[in-house]
């Protein structure tokens, strides 16, 4: 069921990336290249380029490039005293590239594997594609929900709740495109399966007593737990902070109701 749901978004594997690399100059790869103290840079590079120019990655990428798009993966644009990385837009380029590039790479043809902190790459690829001056939200979207539909969504992998969450905040940021209900739905999902997979033996009495005093049953702690197993969990929280932030008053009540639920589940 969930299969036939994601389809409604159109997932595409290549459109987010191909995008962002439209924007991407030299500058921004030399920078990405030398984030290892410089170590084989221009080795770094012409894979960079590979991966931008044309939308393939080197069939041996666990060294050249992925050791430095990881580096900036992990970088904060918004700390002036990070390193490596750079500030400000360049520095979002840098990391939205990066970001956009490891989860593409996580799925056929190359494999690259989850358990690479993925679930934290969402957040901070989210970060960083809000801050620049170009609206990605569509392909975005799209792309997350093929991530999503290649990564046995009702599995055990936690991983799924980070695609799932991010799938909605792109989505709710292109309200011409997705329904509110196609939105509803979502993220009822994304909350029953953080609940499953994260949620912590004392959320489960919580929501036992909830049933026992007869009130409405709600989500247990299973996205603040999914937060607190990220490597990155300020950055979902930067991001919840955001949600809570979006203007719905033209969205339905129940959707702002979901959003306020996903939002304050994140937050704790």
């Amino acid at each position: 069921m969930i299969v036939d749901f994601l389809n409604l978004f159109e997932p595409d594997p290549e459109g987010l990336l191909r995008q962002i690399s439209e924007h991407v100059n030299d500058e921004v790869l030399k920078w990405i290249s030398m984030a290892d103290y410089g170590e084989e840079a221009d080795e770094h590079l012409a894979a960079l380029r590979q991966v931008r120019d044309t939308g393939t990655f080197p069939r041996e990428m666990h060294w050249c490039p992925a050791e430095v798009m990881e580096l900036i993966r992990w970088s904060d644009p918004e700390d002036p005293d990070w390193k490596p990385g750079q500030t400000g837009e360049l520095g979002h380029w840098m990391r939205a590239f990066s970001c956009a590039a490891l989860l593409r790479a996580t799925r056929e043809p190359w494999n690259y594997g989850d358990g690479l902190g993925t679930d934290s790459t969402v957040a901070q690829m989210a970060l960083s594609l809000d801050a620049l001056p170009v609206d990605f939200s569509a392909q975005a979207a799209k792309f997350l929900a093929w991530l999503l539909l290649h990564s046995e969504p009702e599995g055990s992998d936690g991983q799924v709740c980070a695609y799932g969450l991010g799938l909605f905040w792109f989505a709710l940021k292109h309200p011409a495109q997705f329904t509110d209900g196609s939105l509803i739905s979502l993220a009822e999902w994304v909350s029953l399966r953080a609940d499953e997979l994260y949620q912590s033996p004392a959320s489960e009495l919580r929501q036992a007593d909830a049933i026992s005093d007869n009130r409405t049953s709600a989500p247990g702690d299973g996205l603040r737990e999914m937060a607190l197993h990220c490597q990155k969990r300020s950055s979902w929280e930067l991001l919840a902070i955001k949600l809570l932030d979006l203007d719905l008053s033209t969205r339905s009540y129940d959707l702002q109701a979901r959003v306020q639920m996903i939002g304050e589940g994140l937050l704790g």
